[in-house]
């Protein structure tokens, strides 16, 4: 059975190929969080363009002294950014954060929200890999 076996290797090898494809094109940056707002800010947005497999979303919080929430929104209709993940991160706690494996079928973006109150901007370091 030969065929059989060459066969599967070419699906196999197709897959993967599918798979690399899909996958979305490293970022990084920092964001100048301001501690002093307690409004939501967005640290970053990403536009696929396509359905892309995000391995991790990570943040640097070494910087941060402000109790923070870290919420992760998509644009399920196309439109309108839906929350499909929060993290209330009590400062301190650790120096970073993996928020998660997904995959994304549009636009997505991370955003971070304190209570205010902080003694001002601080860097934060971020990277969608």
């Amino acid at each position: 059975m030969p065929g059989l076996v060459n066969q599967q290797d070419t699906i196999t090898t197709a897959a993967i190929a599918a798979i690399v494809a899909q996958e979305v094109t490293a970022a990084t940056g920092t964001f100048s969080f301001d501690e002093t707002n307690a409004a939501e800010q967005t640290v970053f947005t990403n536009a696929p363009g396509a359905v892309r497999h995000v391995g991790a979303i990570l943040v640097d919080t070494s910087n941060v002294t402000q109790n923070t929430t870290f919420r992760i929104y998509t644009q399920i209709d196309g439109v309108n950014y839906r929350l499909v993940y929060e993290l209330a991160f009590v400062a301190a706690a650790s120096d970073g954060l993996n928020l998660g494996e997904y995959t994304f079928y549009r636009s997505f973006r991370l955003t971070a929200q304190c209570g205010g109150g902080g003694g001002g901007a601080v860097n934060v370091p971020w990277a969608v890999v």
